[in-house]
């Protein structure tokens, strides 16, 4: 007889491959079925959480697989591979969350104008706090307001430009139509993956140089943003550069400690003497002088009396009959 010896077959390779054929799949129709408005993001989440979970079993079962494989042989290193890479795969956006987690403050928040933020439309999350606007100040301090040698008409249609380019969706707009008055566009921008939706502000106020940007940057969900607020604004200023440059060529920079050019001189007046004091009293009502009466010096005269008493009654009106 023969003596069969069993041929030996992890169990942790064969669940590690099936963990990891589901866990992407689980992740792209999560992402999908919230990027066509099936799902909300709050239901988005678990399902994310359900897929990440199901990568991390794929990884850490194959592992313990090659591990045993290798120690004591065995059948099934071809899902054992698969495993590992399916499932690092499906971790692959968590490792992205994970740095964002350790290396970016936890802010949802951003603005170049902390003190006075441009205004967000339909934004229901509380403003930053005095120890958010510190910690931004602390963190990003690269992100300030810019001032740039245009009008706020040119500059407005700059960032319009900039805001199509990106596919953004404006959802709220203050055209420059007011001299003086703030214009404003806000756009509704998606996460990469998974289609988060963001807010993002920009105001454009006159300047004494010309026109002055603000940029806010909000995310609707988490306390966390990754750092993909201030990565956003950055991107939103290096197009803005960029269209300028085509518009109006390389224009003079603007140095924070640079003074405003002086107002223009006023006129000389013509008089030391104030208008209202120079104009006087109101005049008094002037009284329709009498048929025969002329005034002169305040009086009324009678202009028949340099005529003789035979000529003056030719010149009297006749009373009227009636």
């Amino acid at each position: 007889m023969h003596k069969h010896i069993p041929i030996r077959r992890p169990r942790t390779a064969r669940i590690g491959y099936r963990a990891g054929l589901f866990a992407v799949p689980v992740l792209v129709v999560g992402a999908l079925a919230h990027r066509a408005g099936m799902i909300s993001e709050i239901e988005l989440l678990p399902i994310m959480a359900f897929g990440f979970a199901l990568g991390a079993v794929a990884v850490v079962a194959s592992l313990i697989a090659l591990v045993s494989l290798w120690e004591k042989g065995g059948v099934g290193w071809s899902a054992a591979v698969r495993g590992v890479i399916y499932g690092g795969i499906a971790l692959v956006p968590l490792s992205f969350g994970l740095y964002g987690l350790l290396a970016y403050p936890r802010l949802a928040d951003i603005s170049t104008d902390i003190e006075n933020p441009p205004m967000l439309v339909d934004y229901d999350r509380p403003e930053p706090s005095e120890a958010d606007r510190q910690l931004q100040r602390e963190a990003y301090s690269d992100l300030v307001p810019r001032r740039f040698r245009v009008l706020p008409e040119e500059l407005h249609n700059a960032a319009r430009q900039v805001v199509e380019r990106n596919g953004w969706t404006v959802t709220s707009q203050t055209p420059p139509d007011l001299r003086g008055v703030p214009s404003r566009i806000q756009a509704e921008v998606r996460t990469l993956l998974f289609g988060f939706t963001d807010y993002i502000a920009i105001r454009v106020e006159p300047d004494p140089f010309g026109a002055r940007l603000d940029v806010r940057s909000a995310s609707l969900v988490g306390e966390h943003d990754l750092g993909a607020n201030a990565e956003r604004i950055r991107i939103f200023q290096e197009d803005l550069d960029a269209v300028l440059l085509e518009a109006f060529g390389a224009l003079e920079p603007i140095s924070e400690d640079e003074e405003a050019p002086p107002p223009p001189p006023e006129l000389p007046l013509l008089s030391e003497v104030p208008y209202e004091e120079r104009l006087g009293p109101p005049p008094l009502p002037v009284v329709k002088p009498a048929p025969g009466e002329q005034e002169t010096d305040g009086e009324l005269i009678d202009p028949l009396e340099e005529f003789p008493e035979d000529l003056r009654e030719i010149y009297v009106d006749e009373p009227a009959e009636g």
